[in-house]
């Protein structure tokens, strides 16, 4: 049996932005942190809506996701395992890079 499938161009394209981004991510690129924690993946996985506010509640000053690298892992894990569905700050990281790519896949 012959099952050629046609019009595969644009998940074509889409896969392959999917890698390039996983290749970025792996990479250590910078990233927006509204744009990587969207308010989609926040109010889904956390008790916030944003990221910010995310920040804001927090017990640290926090502006941005360069700000989290300075606190210390246990501290951060401990915040995040009471206020989002990860136990980890590479828990949570992993699962948005997930479903960014995902989406990207499947919009």
């Amino acid at each position: 049996m012959d099952l050629r499938v046609a019009g595969l161009n644009g998940l074509e394209e889409r896969v392959e932005s999917a890698l390039n981004r996983i290749g970025e991510l792996q990479a250590g690129t910078r990233v927006q942190s509204d744009a990587f924690f969207s308010q989609p993946f926040m109010s889904d996985h956390t008790e916030f809506d944003s990221f910010a506010a995310f920040c804001e509640q927090s017990p640290w000053p926090l502006d941005d996701v360069s700000d989290v690298q300075d606190v210390s892992r246990d501290r951060l894990n401990g915040y995040i395992a009471a206020t989002t569905d990860f136990e980890t700050w590479e828990g949570m990281k992993t699962r948005a890079a997930e479903e960014e790519i995902i989406d990207q896949i499947a919009p």
